[in-house]
């Protein structure tokens, strides 16, 4: 019988060789932790909104953000899990507006592959584009 504990330590393990894949730009080895069916979603209002499927997808969105974003800048701050769930907030240098933005994703684990992920971000106006017109009515 597994434990939620030892569930979590493989987990967090995986999440975090994930993440350190990602920030060498290792795609292929980021592919391998992926199950064949996993779904990665951004939000629809990004230009490069939408679901993505299996690894394929992962390399679609990877140059999808590569084309907004400094990837050298990309930053894990922390990393939270809890059994087959995980979430992660960092964030990374916009390319066109030098701005950091800030981000979360969701990670949900099916049988030690990574099933889905799920994407926020603090300031999503700075991926789509200048802030012309927009006011902070507070």
């Amino acid at each position: 019988m597994t434990t939620t504990n030892s569930v979590t330590e493989h987990s967090r393990s995986i999440i975090e060789q994930f993440y350190a894949a990602g920030a060498d730009g290792d795609v292929e080895t980021m592919m391998s932790y992926l199950a064949d069916d996993a779904l990665i979603y951004e939000p629809p209002f990004l230009p490069f909104g939408g679901e993505y499927h299996g690894r394929e997808g992962l390399v679609a969105i990877s140059r999808a953000v590569a084309e907004v974003a400094d990837a050298s800048q990309f930053t894990v701050h922390s990393i939270m899990v809890d059994g087959d769930r995980a979430v992660a907030f960092g964030g990374f240098l916009v390319g066109e507006t030098g701005q950091f933005t800030l981000f979360a994703e969701e990670t949900r684990l099916v049988d030690g592959k990574i099933a889905e992920i799920r994407i926020y971000y603090h300031d999503a106006q700075s991926l789509v584009g200048p802030r012309v017109g927009v006011s902070n009515p507070i």
